[in-house]
């Protein structure tokens, strides 16, 4: 970045354990290179603070840890900090351990666990743990910390001509990986709004190389759209995606996880997943296929991935899950074809 734009200095922006990367990075040597460093929803004393696991990044008594915090300043001089988090919502910022898997003992953290002594500290409400970076209200005090004056506008504004491209990733042996997948073949389509079904033939079509590279597409900045991804040996993977307004080439595509034990049966299955934030019940309206789902827990927002199964004679109808104002309509294809159908939230 500092030699494509000939600045002497970058700001950093992380969310949940990117922030780790980041201050380890400014800690080391890096504040002459960062000018600002943004710390949404960071565990910056750790998600709990035990003499178990004292190795684990996350153990605010580790050595990991308290090397970042050592001193009366928990920031590294010569770079700004701002650190911003959620009010009592954030699910790795609990008093509890319920949610590191020992409910009733007490983590001994609490909410304010992400704020730093010397940084600039803000309370964003009641967002969850991936919104102290993807809420509109984030964007704004983001732009603000760097900027240095609020932004012309929160709105995403539309482009006319919209170019999208990205990287296939994969999951080798079930496990998640950020690294490229050669020879996946992308499809593009225009959908309906209304019922998910296809308007015209492929917009697009491409196939992943070394670098794992799709595209680029060119679409309208209006238009629903139906992503298809075959990778070998994953299921074929149908992403069903609200407008994309403006241009992006990191729109990264990772095939659905195998069909399991508990898919043994179903004519199709359906996800409904919510990669920037988690699903709040009852803080958002959530709905998949006219009902609350079911696994989606109450309370402290921990679930972004819901899943609809559906019988045989069901495979190819509608389905539509609406996260508050956010709709989108997939369609159910046959589990019997290796298929999932995925309705990916934007918001």
């Amino acid at each position: 970045m500092k030699r494509r734009t000939g600045a002497p200095r970058v700001a950093l922006v992380g969310n949940s354990r990117g922030g780790n990367s980041i201050r380890g990075y400014i800690k080391a040597g890096g504040a002459a290179d960062v000018s600002h460093a943004v710390l949404c929803g960071v565990p910056n004393h750790g998600v709990y603070d035990w003499d178990s696991g004292l190795n684990n990044e996350f153990n605010g008594r580790g050595p990991f840890l308290r090397g970042l915090n050592e001193g009366e300043n928990e920031v590294t001089p010569g770079t700004m900090f701002l650190t911003l988090r959620s009010d009592g919502i954030d699910k790795y910022a609990q008093e509890d351990g319920r949610f590191v898997g020992k409910p009733g003992t007490p983590t001994g953290i609490t909410a304010e666990g992400p704020a730093l002594k010397g940084a600039t500290n803000l309370v964003l409400g009641a967002v969850d743990h991936r919104e102290t970076a993807f809420h509109p209200r984030a964007f704004r005090e983001i732009y603000k910390f760097i900027a240095g004056r609020e932004p012309d506008r929160i709105a995403i504004m539309p482009e006319a001509e919209v170019k999208l491209s990205g990287v296939v990733t994969g999951t080798p042996g079930g496990v998640q990986t950020n690294r490229p997948v050669a020879g996946a073949a992308v499809e593009i389509y225009r959908v309906s709004a209304d019922t998910g079904e296809r308007i015209v033939g492929a917009i697009q079509t491409s196939q992943t190389g070394a670098d794992g590279r799709w595209g680029p597409a060119t679409v309208d900045p209006t238009w629903y759209l139906e992503i298809v991804l075959t990778s070998a040996g994953s299921p074929i993977t149908h992403f069903y995606r609200s407008p994309f307004p403006r241009s992006s080439d990191i729109v990264h595509l990772r095939a659905a996880r195998p069909l399991g034990a508990a898919d043994a049966g179903a004519g199709s299955v359906v996800l409904m997943t919510r990669p920037r934030g988690y699903f709040g019940v009852p803080r958002d309206i959530v709905l998949f296929d006219g009902k609350e789902p079911a696994d989606v827990k109450p309370g402290v927002p921990t679930d972004s991935l819901s899943t609809l199964r559906l019988s045989a004679a069901e495979a190819g109808r509608p389905v539509v899950a609406l996260f508050n104002q956010e709709r989108i309509v997939a369609r159910a294809w046959p589990a019997s074809e290796n298929r999932i159908a995925v309705a990916e939230m934007t918001y």
